[in-house]
């Protein structure tokens, strides 16, 4: 999967992309291409955003994905590996990432950042955006 290039996306920011899962990140993928809440989209390149867990490793989120009212960091992750504790180090940093940037954000009138956390099971077509964001938005090491 990962060898294999996509393009032909309306939405995201770069022309062509690579995913590490169909079940996870390409089908979110398709979700965020054909939800119209949904202005813009990417994976972010290594070394794009600073977000550190476990005293100084790097987390590079999987998607940044801008709404028309807020900017959500999503992470789909297998289910299976929702409560590992690494995973869950790192949304606790991101977490904490997205509190600062919406506090930067609303002092200088832009959007809040939230962080998802979804399991690949909760992924399909169908699903929205705004869907995903009740049920998945990570605060304080749970979803809610």
């Amino acid at each position: 999967m990962r060898r294999i290039v996509f393009g032909g996306f309306v939405r995201c920011c770069y022309p062509y992309q690579k995913f590490q899962s169909v079940e996870g990140e390409l089908r979110l993928a398709i979700v965020l291409e054909d939800d119209p809440e949904v202005l813009r989209w990417m994976k972010p390149a290594p070394g794009q955003f600073r977000i550190e867990y476990d005293n100084g490793k790097p987390y590079e989120p999987d998607f940044i994905v801008e709404t028309r009212t807020d900017i959500l960091m999503i992470e789909p992750k297998r289910a299976d590996q929702i409560g590992l504790p690494e995973v869950q180090a790192k949304a606790r940093a991101a977490t904490r990432w997205c509190h600062h940037a919406s506090e930067h954000a609303a002092q200088h009138g832009s959007k809040p950042w939230r962080y998802l956390l979804v399991p690949d099971t909760a992924i399909d077509l169908a699903q929205s955006v705004a869907g995903l964001r009740t049920r998945w938005t990570w605060v304080g090491g749970q979803n809610i």
